[in-house]
């Protein structure tokens, strides 16, 4: 949409928003419905271009069986799929960080600790690759492997343990409440 894309729908198999509401919230904003229990039935190609023209959706009961007779029409020239999201730690592997696997962060996620440090010294992650969680957390884990790699290498000016408490504290709000549940469930098995 900031793109100048004219999106018709976020169509969603599962029976509720599986990603963060914060996205969700703005697309509803800027006037984008977000159907749940859908998946594609059809695509259908321009007979003269074979370019995508015309997709068709249908709803899907609570054993994800397609139910007749829900099907919806888009005129469409473009379709995306996406399958969510998983961390991309093959470098991590290769490098003999312990891994471990945790579906609430998205599969295998390498064990660290609170400096973001992996189990090989001197290995500091963040992102996606730390587990899969909303831009703004992962950029104060950035901030904090940033902080924490710095202070390994003896760049201190005397802030870091109060830069370090205020990014910790800042991922705490952010993994707050019920939408931080899932995050926080995954961390405490990193911690076990």
């Amino acid at each position: 949409m900031q793109a100048g894309v004219n999106v018709k729908a976020i169509i969603d198999a599962a029976p509720s928003i599986g990603g963060y509401w914060v996205h969700a919230s703005k697309v509803a904003r800027l006037g984008v419905p977000i159907l749940t229990s859908y998946t594609v039935k059809a695509a259908y190609p321009n007979k003269m271009t074979g370019a995508l023209e015309r997709a068709v959706i249908w709803k899907v009961d609570d054993k994800w069986q397609p139910i007749p007779g829900t099907e919806k029409v888009f005129n469409v020239d473009v379709m995306c799929i996406a399958v969510g999201l998983t961390p991309l730690a093959e470098i991590l592997w290769q490098a003999g960080c312990k891994m471990k696997y945790v579906p609430e962060l998205g599969g295998h996620v390498p064990v660290r600790n609170e400096n973001m440090e992996t189990t090989v010294s001197g290995i500091y992650v963040a992102g996606d690759v730390a587990g899969v969680e909303e831009a703004s957390s992962a950029m104060m884990e950035g901030r904090l492997a940033g902080l924490s790699a710095a202070k390994s290498l003896g760049y201190d000016d005397g802030t870091y343990e109060e830069k370090k408490a205020e990014a910790l504290k800042e991922l705490e709000n952010m993994r707050s409440g019920p939408v931080g549940e899932k995050i926080r469930k995954g961390l405490a098995q990193l911690a076990s």
